[in-house]
């Protein structure tokens, strides 16, 4: 009789029950492949929706200067002469690299495309490399669910949504940043000799985190700090680290060497001001980057307070109210589940996945970093969280070995992802606006957080007036958000264009239309639906926040009796302004000069009451304040 050759063991995480997979590996693969071909494929024409954001009118000449200073070979150093229109602090552009800019110049200069459009375009592609790889990273660790996950995670996050379309800066550093890491992973995961393809990869993962910003900088220290913990925590390459044994490194060494150079060239070559000092001039801007002189007002906690005073909770509560909920409770899973994913997942990977997000976001927090305008310069650190997220749920799939616990989670993630998805389909192009279900929605943090701080709504509003208001030649309009307004206007061959007051200012000038952002508008009167103004003809509207207006000036007694007042012509001052606030009871301003008026004639009792009413509908407005204490001082005395 022949004996039976035994069958090899075959080891399996599947359990001993007759659970099974509702998806296998190669599936997810297959998954994650199909959703990063659609989304690269979809979001350039995706892109054709947005406007310019409000730093694009500083950084597209940026790029156009830097392109003519590469092509000249620096004989055209126009660039060093760049002096934007209103803003005092022109040469701190200088420290950024140009890298899209200069990709964008390059095209539309030599073939002729439109320059918005263009840059738009280019910045899907450098912002995909932020979806891509956020899902490669977790795949590395914890395989083709996770990334799919991972990529999900990303791509449906709002606030990463809407602004990788049109800000240059901030999600194109979070890519490189991204990618960067990446390669950091797949070079250590080589050791103790990688091959050439993942030196130069890593090269490029971390020239084009600093060709964006020089922040990128902390790459290098990344890699060597990573680099030392993987030599530490095995034993074989432990014993030829403190051996000194050269010759068994000296390869990794080389290719160190190599990869972090070539980063350094890549980083510095579309840079003009590097390009002349290419060792000082990075270590000078990463200097004035780290505490960035210019100061400016941000809505927090429902004041505004200077972006170098903000509390050090700043970062990590915005990130709580303004990710999706599932990634939160995916990060809290991790945080719950975190003995579990330490037996199921390379530590060391672990370890860097934490890292890149922890240590900047407490790094900001002890140098007490200036921030503006919501949490975008620290995009680059939601790399981490989103795949901590992502290895939260793989972590919670492989302990849970039921099927119907696994269809559970499976129907969780399905209705908490499409959440965010409505957010953006029914608010786009301006979906960054989202605050989450944590945050009461956008309702309530409308007033309390800053909204559309980079006048993405001032295309639909633009597009609506194009549509709907013939141009006439007397016609004036003015804007919060002027500049945004007349490119998308100039885009549209439309001969509109408007100029800028302050929205604290609408009542003193003349005009006919003007469209209004509510930024720097008193968040009382936002929390109190005091914006937008009367006359409003249109809202750019989310849920119940209005997020732009186009107002359509009908009465005009508040700015001839302003006027009036200001030419010391009371009587007549008193009887428009009169007639302002009867149209419009919420006008704080025709109330300030009503209650000026009313004083300069010796009608106190009046001017009390109309200085009261304009602070009860703006609290902050210093105007009526400086002179309700005169009266007040006045009385006392």
């Amino acid at each position: 009789m022949k004996s039976k050759t035994p069958k090899k063991e075959v080891k399996s995480s599947a359990p001993q029950s007759k659970f099974t997979e509702l998806f296998s590996e190669q599936q997810f693969k297959t998954i994650f492949l199909v959703l990063a071909v659609a989304i690269f494929i979809v979001r350039p024409f995706l892109s054709l929706s947005f406007g310019p954001s409000s730093d694009e009118v500083y950084h597209k000449p940026i790029g156009d200067l830097s392109y003519d200073y590469l092509a000249s070979f620096g004989k055209n150093d126009s660039i060093y002469r760049f002096v934007p229109n209103n803003r005092d602090d022109a040469s701190l552009l200088l420290n950024y690299g140009p890298l899209l800019e200069v990709t964008a110049a390059a095209i539309y200069k030599n073939i002729g495309t439109d320059p918005f459009t263009t840059r738009h375009v280019v910045l899907t592609f450098f912002t995909f490399l932020l979806i891509l790889f956020s899902g490669l990273i977790a795949q590395k660790i914890g395989g083709w669910r996770a990334a799919t996950l991972a990529l999900l995670f990303m791509f449906l996050s709002p606030r990463i949504f809407g602004e990788s379309f049109n800000n240059a800066k901030d999600p194109t550093f979070a890519a490189g940043y991204t990618v960067a890491v990446f390669f950091i992973i797949s070079f250590l995961q080589s050791l103790p000799n990688p091959s050439w393809k993942k030196t130069l990869l890593l090269g490029v993962g971390i020239g084009l985190g600093l060709a964006v910003r020089i922040g990128g900088i902390l790459l290098y220290a990344y890699t060597l700090l990573f680099l030392l913990i993987a030599i530490l925590s095995n034993k074989e390459y432990y014993e030829r680290f403190i051996a000194l044994d050269f010759k068994y490194y000296g390869s990794l060494i080389l290719k160190l060497i190599v990869a972090l150079v070539l980063a350094w060239i890549i980083g510095i070559i579309t840079w003009p001001a590097a390009l002349e000092s290419p060792i000082a001039h990075p270590f000078k801007a990463l200097a004035i980057q780290s505490q960035y002189p210019t100061v400016i007002r941000v809505l927090f906690d429902g004041q505004y307070i200077p972006s170098n005073e903000v509390p050090w909770s700043y970062n990590l509560k915005y990130i709580w109210l303004t990710s999706p909920v599932i990634v939160l409770v995916g990060l809290l899973l991790g945080l719950g589940l975190f003995p579990k994913m330490l037996k199921n997942f390379n530590r060391n990977h672990l370890f860097i996945v934490i890292f890149i997000s922890a240590f900047p976001l407490f790094y900001i927090i002890y140098k007490k970093s200036a921030l503006y305008n919501g949490w975008r310069h620290s995009y680059f650190t939601y790399t981490g969280i989103v795949v901590f997220a992502a290895l939260g749920f793989e972590t919670l799939f492989r302990m849970l070995k039921n099927r119907n616990a696994h269809i559970a989670i499976y129907s969780l993630l399905v209705i908490w992802l499409v959440l965010p998805t409505v957010f953006i389909a029914k608010s786009f192009p301006v979906s960054y606006v989202y605050f989450n279900e944590f945050a009461g929605g956008l309702d309530e943090a409308y007033g309390n957080y800053q909204i559309d701080y980079y006048a993405a709504s001032a295309k639909p509003a633009a597009d609506w007036m194009a549509k709907n208001i013939p141009v006439k030649d007397s016609e004036i309009v003015v804007s919060n958000n002027p500049w945004e307004l007349n490119m998308c206007w100039d885009a549209l061959k439309n001969k509109r264009q408007s100029t800028y007051i302050r929205f604290r200012e609408r009542n003193e000038q003349n005009w006919d239309y003007a469209v209004f952002l509510p930024q720097f508008v008193d968040p009382n009167m936002m929390r109190k639906h005091y914006f937008p103004p009367k006359g409003t003809v249109y809202e750019v509207k989310i849920d119940n926040s209005v997020i732009a207006c186009v107002v359509k000036r009908e009465n005009k007694s508040d700015y001839l009796g302003i006027e009036a007042v200001k030419k010391n012509d009371f009587q007549n001052g008193i009887r428009l302004l009169e007639d302002a606030v009867r149209y419009d009871q919420f006008n704080e301003i025709a109330w300030t000069y009503l209650g000026i008026a009313y004083a300069s004639i010796g009608r106190m009792q009046d001017a009390t009451a109309a200085l009261t009413n304009a602070l009860n509908i703006s609290p902050e407005y210093q105007l009526p304040q400086y002179y309700y204490q005169q009266i007040s001082g006045m009385g006392r005395r």
